[in-house]
């Protein structure tokens, strides 16, 4: 399963800008993994009424009912699939535009709105990309590889069952014999090279050698999901384990501790693990936060910071925002000249404008600037007003 990070929001923009004369749908809801509210349906109800929303906010675009038939057709599919709705998380976020369309099952609540705009309205999904916003966590069980996206507040199962071996034996093919797991000879393939398991070498090297070529199995498929990303992962085993997959993985930022399991008894569940991985990492991310707030604190005033909203935003789009503090609330929408090279902010939305919050901040990660988001996880910084942004500059 895919996790939204940068690089579809790459893509929703360079789809933006490349689809002529065609307006772009964002549509989000909050939604339930389970409980009565996903017995009765409450997630397609909502989704079906935003659908409904929608088709309004096209018409008075004055869009033919033909073309909004074909806008909305790939959305008409998702509210149809009964499968679909079986399986959400806290959010979910669908975009839609001629040609092109895309959801994404989010760990965080989604509000409750349509944007029919120019572009993509994605602010919503800005505490997942933020640097005080998800995380990863790996549960190396023996016989039970668990991968799961996390927040503070939330945890949700991704299924990695199609590139990740579910259990060690599905990993190397061996023949376990009973209890003591002592195993005949075997050969095993790792990184082109076999390997001999049997008489010979110890148990002590077998099991050693057996539990390393698991986790390479582990981190190779992994890195379809995680080649890519810069969030921590959290280690969830026995020590030792734990210990081997952090020297053969390629990942770089799994966090220095790990979640001790023992798996001479009943395995931990999601929620366990998840409130003591957030032990883990939310002392990180708040010293993260903590660190760079001080640095803007420090040189507040002497005109390398700023928290005016039409500054931060044009400064964001010449790449020159170096951390940005965001409170996502309502949108300020406005433009930005490139001509001019300067953002104006208006007082009610205009065709063409953007919402410059979002704006400021998917500049400033894309160019590889930090983005911490307030009013999320408890780690509320930036004072009312000003569009509720404050910038530290790069010079």
């Amino acid at each position: 399963m895919a996790l939204i990070n940068m690089k579809d929001i790459e893509k929703l923009i360079n789809v933006q800008s490349n689809t002529q004369n065609a307006l772009c749908i964002s549509i989000f809801i909050p939604t339930h993994r389970a409980g009565h509210e996903t017995l009765n349906g409450q997630d397609h109800i909502l989704f079906k009424n935003k659908l409904r929303e929608a088709r309004t906010l096209l018409g008075r675009h004055d869009v033919p009912e033909a073309e909004i038939d074909a806008y909305l057709k790939p959305a008409e599919e998702l509210l149809n699939d009964n499968n679909f709705w079986r399986h959400q998380s806290e959010g979910l976020a669908v975009f839609l535009t001629k040609g092109f369309s895309a959801h994404y099952t989010l760990p965080i609540p989604m509000p409750d709105v349509v944007y029919v705009l120019d572009r993509f309205f994605l602010t919503p999904v800005l505490p997942i990309l933020s640097q005080n916003g998800r995380f990863f966590i790996l549960s190396l069980y023996r016989e039970k590889v668990g991968f799961y996206e996390a927040t503070i507040e939330h945890i949700r199962p991704i299924d990695i069952s199609s590139f990740v071996p579910e259990t060690m034996t599905k990993a190397l093919k061996f023949d376990i014999k009973g209890k003591d797991q002592d195993f005949v000879h075997a050969t095993t393939t790792v990184n082109g090279s076999n390997i001999v398991h049997g008489p010979g070498s110890t148990k002590g090297d077998e099991e050693h050698e057996r539990v390393r070529e698991f986790m390479l199995e582990i981190d190779n498929g992994l890195q379809q999901i995680l080649h890519n990303e810069t969030e921590p992962l959290v280690l969830a085993g026995v020590d030792h384990y734990c210990a081997i997959y952090r020297n053969i993985s390629k990942y770089k930022n799994i966090v220095p501790q790990n979640v001790n399991l023992n798996e001479s008894v009943a395995g931990m569940g999601p929620n366990t693990i998840h409130e003591k991985a957030v032990e883990l990492v939310k002392p990180l991310m708040q010293q993260s936060h903590s660190d760079s707030l001080s640095r803007y604190e420090n040189v507040a005033g002497t005109g390398v910071t700023s928290e005016d909203i039409a500054t931060v935003a044009a400064e964001a789009v010449h790449g020159r925002v170096d951390t940005l503090f965001i409170t996502p609330n309502e949108p300020v929408w406005g433009t930005y000249d490139a001509k001019s090279a300067t953002a104006v902010v208006h007082k009610d939305y205009q065709r063409g404008d953007d919402d410059l919050i979002n704006l400021a901040a998917i500049k400033t990660i894309s160019q590889g600037g930090k983005v911490f988001v307030s009013s999320y996880n408890g780690l509320a910084e930036v004072s009312d007003g000003n569009g509720g942004v404050k910038a530290l500059f790069r010079y």
